[in-house]
This record gives C-alpha cells, sequence and structure tokens, in this order.
C-alpha cells in the first residue's frame, strides 16, 4: 500500500511535464538539425575571433555538442582557455528543458541564463587575461587543409551535430525527441520517487539534513555533483531546485560545473594535464563563490 501510494504521488507530480518536455525537444530538434557545415565553420571562426563572449552565447543553447565541441577546439590549440571556460559555465544541458516544463520556473530560468551568460562572459575574458603570455592559438588560416580535413572534420562534427550518447540524430524528428523526452522522465521519475520516499519514511527535516538546507555548504556539494559528466547530474539538480530541495544558488553552482561530456574529453586526450587542472579549479571556484552569493541573496 506504501508502495503504490508512493508511485501514485510520483505519477501526480511528473506526468504534466511530458508533453512540455516533449514539445521542447521537438523545438530544440528543429534547431539542432538546421545546423550545417557552413553554419559550424562560423561557429568555429567566431569562437576563435571573439572568443569568450561567443563561448558564453553558445553555451545557452541547451546542446551539449557544444561544449564538446569547445573542448576539441581547445586541445588543437584553436581557441583559448578562457573561450573553453566561458562554454562550460554557461552550459545548463538539460536542466533546461525540465525548467521549461515547469511555467511557474519560467522567471527562475531567465534569470539563471543571464546569469550564467554574465558570469561566463566576465570569468572568461579574466582567464584570458590573466593567461595571456602563456597561450599560443592556432589560427584556422594557418592549419593544413588536409590534415584538418581528415582527422579532426568528422570529430568536429559528431561534437556539434548531437553525437553524444542523449541524442539521436539518425532518427526521425518526432522519434528522436520523444526518446529524449522519455529518458530524462526517467530520470525525473526516480529523482521524485526517491525524494518522495525519504520525505515519508525519514520525514522532512532529515532530507534537508541530507541535502545541507539553508547552509553555505549546499553550493559546493551541487557543485561537486555537477562534475559527473553525465545529464543524469543536471536532471537532478533541476527536479531537487523544482521541488523545493535545494536553492537556487546550488541550483547554479551545480549547472556551472556540469558541461556534459566535454570534460571526460579533455581527461581522456588532453596532454597538458596542468589545463584540466586549471579548468577544474576555475569551474568550481567560480560555482562556489557565485553559488554561495546568490544563496545568501
Amino acid at each position: 500500500m506504501f508502495l503504490l501510494e508512493l508511485i501514485l504521488d510520483t505519477i501526480h507530480d511528473t506526468w504534466l511535464m511530458l508533453p512540455l518536455l516533449y514539445i521542447t525537444y521537438c523545438i530544440l530538434e528543429v534547431f539542432e538539425r538546421r545546423q550545417s557545415d557552413e553554419s559550424d565553420e562560423k561557429i568555429f571562426f567566431a569562437l576563435q575571433r571573439i572568443g569568450p563572449f561567443i563561448g558564453a552565447l553558445i553555451g545557452l543553447i541547451p546542446q551539449c555538442g557544444f561544449s564538446v565541441l569547445a573542448a576539441m577546439l581547445f586541445l588543437q590549440r584553436n581557441i583559448t582557455l578562457g573561450t573553453l571556460v566561458a562554454v562550460m559555465i554557461a552550459t545548463s544541458d538539460e536542466a533546461v528543458p525540465i525548467l521549461l516544463s515547469n511555467p511557474e520556473l519560467y522567471s527562475t530560468l531567465g534569470f539563471l541564463l543571464l546569469a550564467k551568460f554574465i558570469v561566463a562572459l566576465i570569468v572568461g575574458y579574466l582567464v584570458d587575461f590573466l593567461f595571456r603570455n602563456r597561450q599560443k592559438i592556432i589560427r584556422f588560416e594557418d592549419m593544413e587543409e588536409e590534415e584538418y580535413d581528415e582527422e579532426e572534420e568528422a570529430e568536429e562534427t559528431q561534437g556539434s551535430q548531437g553525437g553524444c550518447s542523449c541524442c539521436y540524430p539518425d532518427l526521425p524528428l518526432p522519434v528522436s525527441a520523444l526518446y529524449r523526452t522519455i529518458r530524462i522522465f526517467i530520470f525525473l521519475f526516480i529523482t521524485t520517487f526517491v525524494l518522495g520516499a525519504i520525505m515519508k519514511v525519514c520525514g522532512p527535516d532529515t532530507l534537508k539534513h541530507i541535502l545541507l538546507s539553508n547552509s553555505v555548504f549546499q553550493p559546493v556539494l551541487a557543485a561537486l555533483v555537477g562534475f559527473i559528466p553525465n545529464c543524469a547530474a543536471t536532471v537532478i539538480l533541476a527536479q531537487l531546485y523544482a521541488t523545493g530541495s535545494i536553492s537556487l544558488g546550488s541550483l547554479f553552482a551545480g549547472l556551472c560545473t556540469n558541461s556534459g561530456l566535454a570534460l571526460l574529453l579533455l581527461i581522456r586526450y588532453g596532454e597538458r594535464k596542468r589545463y584540466l587542472a586549471r579548468v577544474i579549479g576555475i569551474l568550481f571556484i567560480t560555482a562556489t563563490i557565485v553559488g554561495v552569493g546568490i544563496q545568501a541573496f
């Protein structure tokens, strides 16, 4: 009886999100599939010439492929560290569709995106200023055409076209959007179910204690959770905020450190480990300071 009641409560709390999630993913799929080789090339050159501003701008697009693209370009020394960091900070991945599926959270989403853009912009240019004499960028015009075409173009196209495990570009648009909706809804359902179980078994005070509610350490914990290189982390963070379990500052902190598979790419293929340490350090410090600041106000 307890289990059945818990399942029914979870269904009641989540089922209305399904149509809004599906509509959101259909719209995202339309824009993602309109990308062409020419538009990809424009993004490449804009990231190199304008840097953190463009990085912060495209990072706001809820498509984890852009952070992967930025990581690949950074590994090839085509963009600066500040540009990479700007993309990563601005990225929110699956949190955007989830917040869009909750109409009462639209104002929160607007604030979140604006704050992430501003922070990404400031931190990106600050990093480039501090490391201005330690970065050697290879301009696209100076790269050998054959080497670029044969070895890297396929990978960059895959990254920018959403070639990650959470996208289905080879399927028809309605089917792909449905798959993505179901996938995220499962995460939402499980998260809501677990939270409901803890609330019923242990009580709300225990849940608040576990999540460090009303503590300056909650954004720190959220920032650490954000480093999990999977969209499930952003789903959990967004749903925790939607249920009032974590603060806006904690949500911001967790989404600042989460950049999908980009961090894994840097770990796997990055030869300059000191840059990896810098990226992780910059993301964590930024997320913690700004997250605690937002929570305080």
